[in-house]
């Protein structure tokens, strides 16, 4: 990636501090969940195919970033 523009620099830092926004929402959805769900099992089966499904377009995401970096 080439940070030696500022409209780069902008693109950059505005996804990194959503894709931050987005995980730590993600985390504390997950979190609440598994603690307050009604079937442990079920809660902790949707918690890991979330997390699986997340990480998958987080990861596509930052490759999309770093094409049009």
């Amino acid at each position: 990636m080439d940070f030696s523009t500022p409209a780069n620099l902008l693109i950059a830092g505005v996804y990194y501090v959503l894709a931050g926004f987005l995980t730590f929402f993600s985390l504390f959805g997950l979190y609440t969940l598994i603690r307050y769900g009604k079937n442990s099992l079920l809660s902790l089966s949707v918690a890991v195919f979330y997390s699986i499904f997340f990480l998958k377009i987080l990861a596509d995401s930052y490759t999309t970033l770093k094409t049009i970096l």
